[in-house]
């Protein structure tokens, strides 16, 4: 999914879909009255919280009186979320994953009720009969929320009693920075989500995990060589490319360096042709066929320094949302860049 302010339409359905969301919005902001574990530190301490808790996200504090009972989650990755935290339970409805569930949480997905689609979230009816007393979803302004798409919007839930978090991202314009969406922004959902529904212990657990998989490929790529590198999401001229926010922070951190500006989305052929890559990653979403997008890429950048040193590799967008899977993103990332490489992905 290639998300919000840019509207990127291709192909099919479920590419729609995927690339309507995926890159526009900001990082959950601020921190939870409840102080919690630095990242990476291993859960040390037995932490409940205290009702009510008030918290800071998107620019607006929230007060959560009790542990929600009837959440609904409007992301995939939001859902992933609390299914790692064994909030199973509490989740009452959510919208259609566009992806296969991770293997670490897809035994409890199952069964889960879906509101909206892939294509369209929830009318403001369908939510509002869930009666939900906590809702999660990326990108508060429009979207999901969007009032004149008749979806309810933030203040229409939060008069019915609801709390509501934007959760990764909050805003549509925000997701070419990296400050604000990054590989950290999962961990702070997750840890907020850990202080709201008083699981802070097994949230620390879960971050802890996450920062560990992250250290791993830090460490095998300090002292190599920086990567030329770009971000294929289909096309055909002009081409999608992710660039900005997250994919910035992934392709850095692996030691590459994207090879197109924090702002391009669509670019020319002969852009991408001259931008001179030595690695190709190509984002694929459920629909899109990473074999015949390597063809396309061979066929039409015959001159393209990763193309003729074969250095295509497949690298799913699900897997560079900021969701649990995140590590698994940049360990392939990692391993693309650096041919030596041979990193164990960490299961997602």
């Amino acid at each position: 999914m290639r998300p919000t302010v840019r509207h990127v339409l291709t192909g099919t359905g479920a590419a729609a879909a995927f690339l309507l969301l995926t890159t526009a919005c900001t990082a959950a902001d601020g921190e939870a009255t409840p102080a919690s574990s630095p990242p990476g530190a291993a859960s040390t301490r037995s932490t409940s919280t205290t009702y009510p808790v008030t918290l800071e996200n998107c620019g607006r504090q929230i007060t959560i009186d009790a542990p929600p009972e009837r959440a609904v989650s409007l992301w995939q990755s939001n859902t992933e979320a609390l299914l790692a935290l064994g909030l199973g339970d509490r989740i009452v409805a959510v919208q259609e994953n566009y992806a296969p569930y991770p293997e670490s949480v897809a035994s409890q997905a199952t069964g889960l009720k879906d509101v909206g689609s892939q294509m369209g979230f929830p009318s403001k009816e369908v939510l509002l009969s869930e009666k939900p007393d906590f809702v999660t979803g990326q990108v508060l302004d429009g979207f999901a929320f969007d009032a004149s798409q008749g979806y309810a919007s933030v203040e229409q839930l939060e008069r019915t009693g609801a709390a509501v978090y934007g959760a990764n991202l909050c805003g549509s314009t925000d997701s070419q920075s990296t400050e604000t969406w990054n590989i950290e922004s999962v961990e702070k959902t997750l840890r907020d989500y850990g202080t709201i529904f008083d699981v802070a212990d097994r949230a620390d657990e879960v971050v802890a995990e996450l920062e560990a998989d992250r250290s791993a490929v830090v460490s095998a790529v300090e002292g190599e060589p920086t990567v030329k590198t770009a971000y294929f999401n289909g096309g055909t001229g002009p081409v999608i490319v992710l660039a900005g926010g997250i994919y910035d922070d992934l392709i850095t951190t692996a030691g590459g360096e994207n090879v197109f500006s924090s702002d391009s989305v669509y670019v020319s052929k002969e852009e991408f042709a001259a931008s001179d890559a030595d690695v190709v990653l190509v984002g694929t979403f459920p629909g899109q066929d990473f074999a015949s997008q390597k063809a396309f890429l061979e066929e039409n950048f015959p001159d393209l320094p990763a193309v003729q040193a074969g250095r295509i590799t497949e690298v799913p967008t699900q897997e560079t949302d900021s969701s649990i899977s995140v590590m698994v993103g940049l360990t392939k990332i990692a391993n693309a860049i650096h041919s030596d490489l041979d990193l164990t992905v960490p299961s997602s």
